[in-house]
Formats: structure tokens, sequence, C-alpha cells
């Protein structure tokens, strides 16, 4: 399903931009509607602020939130990451999310750039993987017609085929526009959950959020310089334990 904010632009802007979405019903202040074969979701809040997680529950397993993004020196991007503020993940499905990265470099318009984001911010999810597509990073993107758009064709494009091919892997201790995402590209890998360098995490955290997907992380990307012995050592010996393949870099 699509989850669309009425407090955010770009949910606004898919809104405007989208073929009329017929009313299936409403559950206190929030509209149900149809788009194709998929359902969207329509609330009143911002998409950090969604909560309404059983009714999720009850119209499907997977819901995609369309939001803008927001960066200290903004410039034109498109992204995807699943939500959670660490340790309180959501439910990740690193075959959509990445399918819906792939589409979004093939789309973006000049002169996006497209990014897969370290996991953060809310919701967190229980039962109902959560990903959230964003364009950004200042007002003038958040309304641009063609960003927009592409956003949109993406995530059609992703919803609409049978998803698949890469590794399922989380990323650990990696930069907050991951640098594992051009693994992603080549096919190699589909992306999870990504632990930031920044997120002070314990090494059962990281255990916590890998069971926190829609199907068994095989493997794990950890850096280095992003996650610091004797953690290091911990998260590597019991994902290896658990049967995860573990790559070191940086």
């Amino acid at each position: 399903m699509i989850v669309l904010s009425l407090g955010d632009p770009v949910s606004r802007a898919f809104l405007k931009l989208a073929q009329p979405m017929p009313l299936l019903k409403t559950v206190g202040e929030i509209e149900i509607r149809r788009l194709g074969e998929h359902r969207v979701v329509i609330h009143r809040g911002e998409p950090t602020e969604f909560g309404a997680e059983d009714l999720l529950v009850s119209l499907g397993a997977h819901a995609v939130f369309i939001s803008r993004h927001e960066m200290t020196n903004p410039r034109p991007m498109l992204t995807v990451h699943a939500p959670g503020p660490w340790p309180d993940v959501s439910v990740s499905n690193p075959r959509l999310a990445t399918a819906i990265f792939r589409a979004l470099c093939k789309l973006a318009p000049e002169p996006f750039a497209c990014a897969f984001e370290a996991t953060h911010h809310p919701p967190s999810t229980s039962s109902v993987s959560a990903t959230f597509v964003e364009v950004g990073s200042t007002e003038r993107e958040w309304g641009d017609r063609r960003a927009v758009e592409a956003l949109m064709c993406a995530v059609s494009e992703a919803l609409g085929r049978e998803r698949g091919g890469g590794v399922p892997t989380m990323v650990i201790g990696d930069l907050h526009y991951s640098t594992a995402a051009s693994d992603a590209l080549r096919g190699e890998i589909d992306i999870g959950h990504v632990v930031p360098r920044y997120a002070s995490v314990t090494a059962e955290d990281v255990l916590r959020a890998r069971e926190k997907h829609t199907e068994s992380v095989k493997r794990a990307v950890v850096f280095r310089k992003g996650v610091r012995n004797p953690l290091r050592a911990e998260v590597v010996r019991l994902l290896k334990e658990r049967g995860v393949e573990v790559t070191l870099r940086g």
C-alpha cells in the first residue's frame, strides 16, 4: 500500500498528479482509496507521525511512505530508506526498497541524484514493512513535477513486478548516504537496514534489527571506521554465528 500524508508537500504533489483514486472507506480521519491494484492510505499528519499500524495490517503487508527529504546542505535528491529511530527500527523490505532505489536512479531527472539512506526517524513498525521514498531537499524540489513523477513511476514500477536477485544485506557503520548503494545498483545485494556510523547501538541492537526484515539477512557489510572494536568484533562474531556472511570494508 502507499501512505500519503496531507502535512507533507511531496504527498500533496503526488495527490495532484495521480489519476483519480476512488474512495473505498474512511476510518476516523483516515481515507482508504484505490490506485490501480494498490490501496492508498491518506492521513492528515506528517509521514513521521503515522501510528495506525493496525489499520495497515488490515490492508496489506508492505507500506510505502511518500515524503519530503531535508538535509543540512540541500541539493536535489531522490532517496529511499527504512524508517525507525535507533534502536527501535521498523520492519525493512530489502527487495522492495532496493527495487525502488534502482528505478529512481534510472528515472531521476537532471539535476537530481539518487541515494539509499541510513535507517532513521519514525515511525517504527512491528508487523508491516515500511519504506520511505522521498524528494529533496527544498520547497522548490518538493514541488518539482518531474521529480514527483519520477518518484511515482519508480514506486509503480517496483510494486508492479516481481522483485529480487540480490543477496538480502544489512549495512553497518556506513555513512548516512550509504556507499554500499553502488553494490545494490550492480544487482549484487538488496539493502535492508543501514546502521549509520553515528548511531549509538549495541551488538544486541544490531541483532534485533537483523530480525526485522521481510526475509532472512544473508550478508552484512561492516565498515571498520564506522564500527570500532570491541563492538565490531562482537558484531562480526554474533552475525557469523548466525550464518551471516560478513564483508569488512574501510
